[in-house]
């Protein structure tokens, strides 16, 4: 499925607007769209952090195909710590 992200980010206090379009697994997107969309997000934020040197971001707003706000399921995506799997 092909959708359109929007992002509002603040970057340690100037605020950006970015869009851009993205393809989401269609297997995932028919089992939940907004979450299947705001893994997608996270990971371009994340992009767009390490772009401007990982300074400090606030997620202000994320939406997709301009209609659907995903801003609090981008902000509960928490990535899996390589540090919590190890075995001692």
């Amino acid at each position: 499925m092909k959708v359109v992200i929007q992002t509002t980010l603040n970057i340690e206090g100037n605020r950006g607007f970015r869009n851009g379009e993205f393809f989401v697994p269609d297997k995932e997107f028919k089992k939940d769209p907004n979450f299947a969309v705001a893994v997608v997000a996270y990971e371009w934020i994340q992009q767009q952090k390490k772009e401007t040197g990982h300074r400090n971001t606030i997620i202000e707003k994320v939406t997709w195909n301009e209609v659907n706000d995903i801003t609090e399921a981008v902000k509960e995506i928490e990535p899996e710590s390589p540090e919590d799997n190890l075995p001692f």
